[in-house]
């Protein structure tokens, strides 16, 4: 059991660099193909904004494709030690607090590249955390799917930046839904 275990911790840590570099990836790729762009096209023009719209396009693709993988994956460590139905007896806590935790993921989140027009915008994050402290399979609630789906990256790139004590039943650690309430402010 502890061999399946440990192994099961080196694949998740291995994944969880991998999905990292997956934004990164798609990251990169975005601002070489901008920096092209601009250089094409120097002086803001028609073409010059469709193209980097298709540009901002492809990257939202590459960050939902690199979540529904990491969803895969979080969802067999889930399935392993699924969430428990019945009422805690403590709740699952950030190691720093709520706010340190929602502090980082707003840090983490970067949406300049999309000239998103609204000055708040509110959503809530839900996960699991499992019996091991674990956090998976971020689901973000909020009325624009493309913002949601930066702010669900984001939590894959603070993940390992702290660790989550899982709720508690009885005394013992049990794996937990967690909902954390978001509201993002964007700079103009």
């Amino acid at each position: 059991m502890k061999k399946v275990l440990a192994s099961a911790f080196i694949f998740t840590f291995i994944f969880g660099s991998a999905q990292i570099s997956e934004f990164q990836r798609a990251d990169s790729r975005y601002e070489r193909k901008k920096t092209a762009l601009y250089n094409k096209y120097p002086k803001p023009n028609d073409l010059r904004t469709k193209k980097e719209w298709l540009l901002t396009e492809d990257k939202i693709a590459a960050y939902k494709d690199a979540l529904d993988k990491a969803s895969l994956e979080d969802q067999k460590m889930i399935a392993a030690d699924p969430p428990t139905k019945a009422k805690v007896s403590k709740e699952a806590e950030y190691d720093k607090g709520k706010a340190a935790f929602q502090k980082l993921l707003y840090e983490a989140v970067d949406l300049d590249f999309l000239n998103f027009s609204s000055e708040a915008y509110k959503a809530t994050i839900t996960f699991v955390v499992d019996s091991k402290g674990n956090a998976l399979d971020p689901n973000v609630k909020g009325n624009n799917e493309d913002v949601n789906a930066f702010i669900e990256a984001a939590f894959y790139r603070i993940k390992d930046k702290g660790k989550w004590k899982p709720a508690e039943d009885k005394g013992k650690p049990v794996s937990s839904n967690v909902s954390v309430p978001l509201a993002l402010t964007f700079k103009k």
